[in-house]
């Protein structure tokens, strides 16, 4: 589905709601379209991100802050310096240098370079990274950031199905020639006939791990159920507990839940797991999250068991499952009433809102579009690891920031003292001037190194 975040495809029975943008992924599918236009669930969640947008506020670049004070101040005070000088020497040449020195060397330059050539040097890093930074004010947010909420569907796993786990019955269900490979064998050969993705997951893990399958010579599918079907002269069924059921086959109790059932010639012979593929990198990225005090939080529309199985699998230890798409962004909003300030990370349109709401939201590349509209930072790659380098990135273009800052309001405060004075020649204070723009941007130059 496009919006439940459910890694499994869901049944959809007679007088069932359907959400618009679910693919139909077998059988003839008859709506009734009961929403249209700014009434469907897709439309209210383009205006939760709307509203989530327009309800962030305007952060003033650290920069603007400072001159709206500095100059004003430095004006009044070249001013006190030609008055003061005339009065106490009589001298206009001497006065006249005094307070031309005295603009020159607060000329505010370096202040005004400070921040656009620190942002424009770290976002060109980070495009080369696959960091995609959309302004100045999303610096800060990841100053402050403590928590991070990682989607699951997409973000954490690939979102691509695949078989996890075989069990074959023993005692009274199994026989002694039922083992694994012939329980994948008859199970897979049947599988391969349908188009359903959890049947293709247990046709490509059988075929992974037996080689060639053999050919059903009879196949049916049974909507909502599963598939029967002969194979070498077996009958077998491979689906839900009910399809079994439905054909007096007795299914052993302790089944894990939303397993695939396999039976032939009336017996259970054992179960298929399916499972979303996790990430090869989600635990390295989990790990290096931490590692910059965050702490991660996984959110998701599937089913609770699915979600906790993914959470110990990359070591993320709070999980909130079985969450509707337009109440991510409510629990992104009660993490943040907690006294939190959240991150999220997401790829998919049920996870614009949120991305919009969170204080500081990054999207996967490889998501949708309105998921990278909606955030602040976008992971081209989509690799869950360059959100860590992201979040690094971003905190040290800030900290380079406030250090030209530092650097170009500490050197003015300090020269305008001997400026004032007429200790400062107006050509050695242009020198010193231009000396701090030059200090400014080379300082901003090392963000280029890094890595």
């Amino acid at each position: 589905s496009l919006l439940t975040g459910e890694s499994l495809p869901l049944d959809v029975t007679a007088g069932g709601d359907v959400t618009g943008g679910c693919v139909n992924v077998s059988g003839r599918l008859v709506v009734r379209a009961t929403r249209v236009g700014a009434d469907t669930r897709l439309a209210r969640m383009a205006k939760l991100v709307e509203d989530a947008q327009n309800g962030k506020a305007e952060v003033q670049r650290l920069a603007d802050r400072i001159s709206a004070v500095f100059v004003p101040v430095v004006l009044l005070l070249a001013l006190g310096t030609l008055v003061t000088w005339l009065l106490l020497t009589d001298d206009p040449t001497a006065s006249f240098t005094a307070a031309v020195a005295v603009l020159i060397i607060a000329c505010p330059c370096a202040l005004g370079l400070a921040t656009p050539t620190a942002l424009m040097v770290g976002t060109g890093r980070g495009a080369q990274l696959g960091i995609l930074i959309k302004g100045p004010e999303v610096l800060e947010s990841t100053r402050r950031v403590d928590t991070i909420v990682l989607d699951k569907t997409g973000t954490v796993t690939t979102g691509r199905m695949r078989l996890a786990g075989v069990r074959v019955y023993g005692g009274k269900y199994g026989t002694d020639a039922t083992d694994e490979t012939e329980l994948l064998r008859l199970a897979g050969a049947l599988e391969h006939s349908s188009e359903h993705p959890v049947a293709r997951a247990v046709a490509a893990g059988a075929a992974e791990r037996c080689g060639e399958l053999p050919v059903p010579k009879a196949f049916e599918n049974v909507p909502g159920l599963g598939v029967r079907g002969s194979v070498d002269g077996r009958l077998v069924l491979v689906g839900r507990a009910a399809l079994l059921a439905a054909e007096g086959v007795e299914v052993p109790s302790g089944a894990e839940p939303g397993a695939v059932h396999v039976a032939w010639d009336g017996v259970a012979r054992g179960t298929l797991t399916v499972a979303d593929t996790v990430k090869d990198t989600s635990a390295e990225a989990v790990t290096r999250l931490r590692g910059l005090g965050l702490r991660p939080v996984l959110l998701t529309g599937d089913h609770t068991a699915v979600a906790e199985a993914v959470a110990a699998e990359v070591g993320i230890d709070e999980v909130i499952a079985e969450v509707l798409p337009e109440e991510k962004a409510e629990v992104v909003r009660r993490l943040q009433a907690e006294g939190r300030t959240v991150a999220m990370v997401g790829d998919g349109v049920n996870d614009a809102a949120a991305l919009a709401t969170a204080d500081l939201g990054l999207a996967m590349g490889t998501g949708t579009d309105a998921a990278i509209e909606a955030s602040d930072l976008t992971l081209v790659r989509g690799d869950l690891r360059v959100a860590a380098d992201a979040i690094r990135l971003a905190r040290r273009t800030l900290a380079t920031i406030k250090g030209n800052l530092g650097w170009a309001f500490g050197y003015n405060v300090a020269a305008l003292p001997l400026a004032a004075a007429g200790l400062l020649n107006p050509m050695i204070a242009g020198l010193a001037m231009a000396f701090s723009s030059v200090f400014v941007v080379s300082n901003s130059l090392r963000l280029r190194r890094f890595t």
